[in-house]
């Protein structure tokens, strides 16, 4: 990341000021309170927003008196330009909060909120999003960026444990801690299954010795079933047989049925022929009078003329499109009635009735109420001329359909007339032909008597009653024979039943003793894992968060000792770093000196070479974050000498930042910077102006 320009607006002592970045080391010089770390507040506030932590909160930032503050950063980042801004706003109440803010990639902007934006700065950044979306100060930043003098000072002067646990934070193996806080939680989560498990392993004891004892019961359920079937199977070959004598009494019970229903069938046919001549004899005598009165019928029947052309069909038709028309146009009417009620109500109340304005346009609503009038007398007379349309209508369709119910009248008689004729024929042919057919029947009938030697049908009839009787009791046999079988086949369904139950029983059984298997298995694993969990995890992350904090310290040692020395050349002093907290060991003479004694230079170069060592490490631990080209030091040459302030270049050239901002009181540093940011504060104001070198 490197800073291009940033638009500062209410920002503690700043008012409004436009800085631009040049992608080398830049100077901000200034007294002490002139407004320099403002702007270093606005960059961290522009990137991460408020941060209560770091000195960041929203009414630390905002200038005194004012209720507004905004902040525009531009920077640029793997070939793009990203712009961010954000603001403060002050309520009435007096409580300053951020408001949405946005994010623009190369001309392409999109607003969030605060927190949103904070977590796309983030994934921009390649910083952690988990870690720090809702932090109050931003480690890996002020460690490895921008760290105020005081922060260095602080590690410095810290009791080793507080040092420790401020590094651990910064270095990222504070999640070693976590864990092991949260090492419990996972003991007791398996510890409670575990007592689950046990619980139902409790449940499904015994289960083993069940099993033989049911699959037995199964075994006697299958026996006593089979028994049953066969039981059943008797009686159903006792029913065949009974059912066998049954069918040949009734087949021949059923012929001699025939013999009589054939003989009542022919003394039926021989009354049902006389019955026939004589109706037909009747019907000759009616077809003959119904020529005579069907002749005399259609004489008296006279056309009337007819008024139209048309069909009953197309008269119904226009009925039918004059009544439609009488719809449409009474619905038109009701409408503009309603209209006309609406209008007449409004000119009367002088106001609407919904809304209750007063209307403004009373001759327009008049002329609309005339207009409307006009239509609806329009639409009645129209209805009125339609309505009596269809009655001259509905007339003629009367007219014409007696016209033509008497014309089918006349035809109807005719067709009578020639239909009675042709029944006049039909039934004397009819006649003739059943006289000859009973002559015949009457012979089949005596001669069916003859062959069974039967003066009679009653003597047949008596034969038939003695054989039904007997089919009787066989029926009756057939019947107790089936009940009782009957009776079995329920007994049987019940038991096949109680045998599907029992297999599911033990079915059930053995999947269960298959679970129980399983859960030993597993209460067996989990009390390995709750062991693991609870004797070794914790080991192992101490022996990972050691490993890490003894490369690190080893890493940052080399670096720390190498550039004291180059700022501290007097052979008297050696410096290294105690491994287990990171605390600079300090030797003056064959002494140990604590950081206190030291000469104002002596502790700078010490609060330098640690604050840049410190830098190296986390970058090189971080290597995908994208802050590694910009590097901020607060008042890194207090209390240097000339000599010492010329040989900070070299440890700058060694750090290969591409652009680096230093602030400082003095103006030792323009040597090697290109750019000097002069900081004057007038009237609570901080003024900035930039000379180039």
């Amino acid at each position: 990341m490197i800073l291009e320009s940033i638009k500062i607006g209410n920002i503690r002592s700043i008012k409004n000021i436009d800085l631009t970045f040049p992608q080398t080391t830049m100077l901000f010089y200034g007294d002490i309170g002139s407004g320099k770390s403002s702007v270093l507040k606005a960059i961290e506030f522009a990137l991460f927003g408020t941060l209560k932590s770091a000195d960041l909160s929203g009414d630390s930032i905002l200038r005194r008196g004012e209720n507004k503050a905004s902040v525009e950063l531009t920077f640029l980042l793997d070939g793009d330009r990203y712009v961010i801004k954000r603001s403060l706003s002050k309520s009435k109440a007096g409580t300053v909060s951020q408001t949405k803010g946005s994010f623009t990639i190369n001309d392409s902007l999109t607003s969030y909120a605060p927190t949103d934006l904070r977590r796309k700065i983030l994934e921009t950044l390649n910083y952690s999003v988990t870690r720090y979306e809702r932090a109050q100060k931003i480690d890996l930043f002020r460690y490895t960026v921008y760290t105020p003098q005081e922060s260095v000072k602080e590690i410095l002067e810290a009791a080793p444990e507080k040092r420790f646990e401020i590094l651990k934070d910064v270095f990222g193996i504070e999640k070693y801690e976590v864990t092991l806080r949260n090492i419990k939680i996972i003991i007791d989560f398996l510890r409670d299954d575990s007592k689950e498990t046990e619980i139902r392993i409790g449940q499904l004891e015994g289960i083993e010795d069940v099993i033989p004892e049911k699959e037995e019961e199964l075994k006697l359920q299958v026996n006593k079933i089979s028994g049953m079937e066969k039981e059943s199977e008797v009686k159903q070959n006792e029913i065949n047989l009974v059912k066998k004598d049954f069918d040949a009494i009734k087949s021949k019970k059923e012929d001699l049925s025939k013999k009589i229903i054939e003989l009542e069938g022919k003394e039926k046919t021989f009354k049902d022929y006389t019955e026939l001549r004589e109706k037909y004899a009747k019907d000759l005598e009616t077809a003959q009078n119904n020529i005579k009165t069907n002749e005399e019928e259609a004489k008296k029947i006279v056309l009337a003329e007819l008024s139209t052309d048309l069909t009953e069909d197309q008269i119904r038709a226009q009925i039918s499109e004059d009544r439609e028309q009488i719809s449409e146009k009474g619905k038109e009417k009701a409408v503009l009635e309603q209209k006309i009620k609406d209008v007449d109500k409004l000119l009367k109340e002088g106001k609407c009735s919904m809304c209750g304005q007063e209307i403004h346009e009373e001759k327009r609503f008049k002329g609309e109420l005339k207009d409307a009038l006009g239509k609806v007398e329009s639409f009645s007379s129209e209805i009125e001329t339609l309505s009596k349309n269809i009655t001259t209508l509905e007339q003629n369709l009367k007219n014409l359909q007696d016209y033509t119910a008497n014309k089918s009248k006349i035809e109807l008689y005719k067709k009578l007339v020639e239909a009675s004729k042709i029944q006049e024929m039909d039934n004397q042919k009819k006649l003739d032909e059943m006289i000859g057919k009973l002559t015949q029947v009457q012979k089949e009938i005596d001669d069916t008597l003859k062959a069974f030697k039967i003066a009679d049908i009653t003597e047949l009839k008596q034969l038939e009653l003695e054989i039904r009787k007997n089919l009787d009791s066989f029926e009756k046999n057939i019947e107790e024979l089936k009940s009782l079988k009957n009776a079995i086949d329920i007994e049987l369904s019940a038991e096949r039943t109680t045998l599907e139950y029992m297999k599911k029983e033990v079915n059930d059984l053995k999947t269960w003793l298959e679970e129980k298997k399983k859960l030993k298995e597993k209460l067996e694993y989990s009390t390995e894992i709750r062991n693991w969990v609870k004797d070794q995890f914790p080991v192992l992350l101490r022996d990972i968060e050691r490993q890490i904090l003894i490369s690190s310290a080893r890493d940052f040692n080399t670096f720390f000792k190498e550039w004291f020395n180059v700022l501290v050349e007097s052979g008297n002093i050696e410096v290294e770093i105690r491994p287990d907290d990171f605390q600079p060991i300090i030797n003056v003479n064959g002494y140990d000196s604590p950081f206190k004694d030291l000469s104002g230079g002596e502790k700078s170069a010490i609060s330098l070479a640690y604050r840049l060592g410190l830098t190296k490490i986390i970058n090189e631990r971080y290597q995908d974050v994208k802050t590694k080209d910009l590097l901020i030091l607060d008042e890194p040459t207090d209390g240097f000498s000339q000599q010492q302030v010329n040989r900070m270049q070299e440890i700058f050239n060694s750090l290969n930042t591409s652009q680096m901002i230093i602030i400082s009181h003095e103006r030792a540093l323009d040597s090697f910077v290109t750019d000097i940011y002069t900081f004057k504060k007038s009237n609570h104001i901080t003024k900035v102006q930039r000379e180039s070198m």
